[in-house]
């Protein structure tokens, strides 16, 4: 779990545009990857002063390490933005210059699946968010997560038309989680359980602890899409809604039994004869 000194007014303090709402999602999916045991480095392309790499930095625990990645990192002001929030900077990997240069200057065998949290902030532009979906793809393990900034930005297009473009040519790479204050959250296929099980049941709690009072939408089902909007409070909706026909249900696809009794004998038996025949 972060720091107990961390709160949104120290954030608030360190220049940038990171968004309280923001700050809500975030600590809310990071609180559960730490009840989930999941391990792994922090990354973050495109810091600035580094007010959401604060956040990432109270997260991190001892053995992980803090990438951050900008075309001109002002790692003192980084680290001084760091220092604000309680804690001292620890770990932390500067890399000063622009992303597509990752690849040549990182160990990405040694690096390979080892990263939980990666923030695509960089760029801004589509050739930049697909190199980086690629990059993250390379570098992100089984139950990380993926934040791309601008995501549904009129000012920035490409940072959706890209990362859905990358979506569809690598459907097993990556799935569109949630959508909410200008981001969009990826996670692997194969955690979406893990996830999703939680905005259903535990996030709408999680955000008003932060202080961020929305409404969570999923108005459709697994057979369209599995994403999760989130947006200020409507009244209307409440803290949690789903179709507009049937807004009491969420649609999720969830693990269900189908062996009979007798399929599991006839599975028990199986197993017997293979190891007694070793």
């Amino acid at each position: 779990m972060a720091s107990p000194s961390l709160n949104w007014d120290k954030i608030d303090a360190i220049p940038g545009w990171f968004m309280p709402q923001s700050y809500g999602v975030w600590r809310a999916l990071l609180d559960r990857q730490a009840e989930a045991n999941v391990a792994g480095d922090l990354f973050e392309i495109g810091v600035w002063r580094g007010r959401s790499a604060s956040i990432l930095a109270n997260y991190r625990r001892e053995q992980e390490k803090l990438y951050l990645c900008d075309l001109r990192l002002d790692e003192e002001a980084v680290r001084n933005s760091i220092r604000s929030t309680g804690i001292e900077p620890a770990n932390l990997v500067p890399l000063s210059g622009p992303s597509c240069d990752l690849p040549a200057r990182l160990d990405l065998k040694a690096m390979h699946q080892t990263v939980r949290w990666l923030h695509i902030d960089g760029e801004h532009t589509g050739p930049a968010v697909y190199r980086e979906l690629e990059f993250a793809n390379t570098i992100v393990n089984a139950q990380g997560v993926v934040v791309v900034d601008d995501f549904f930005s009129p000012r920035y297009p490409a940072n959706t038309t890209e990362a859905i473009r990358y979506l569809e040519k690598n459907p097993f790479h990556f799935r569109l989680l949630a959508v909410g204050f200008n981001k969009g959250y990826f996670c692997r296929p194969e955690s979406l359980p893990l996830y999703m099980d939680f905005l259903a049941s535990g996030m709408s709690r999680a955000l008003m602890a932060y202080g961020c009072k929305a409404t969570l939408f999923k108005t459709t089902g697994p057979w369209d899409t599995d994403a999760v909007g989130i947006t200020d409070y409507v009244e209307d909706a409440g803290a949690i809604a789903g179709p507009d026909n049937e807004p009491q249900r969420w649609h999720m696809m969830r693990t269900r039994h189908v062996w009979s009794p007798w399929r599991h004998l006839q599975n028990g038996l199986r197993l017997l004869k293979a190891a007694l025949g070793r």
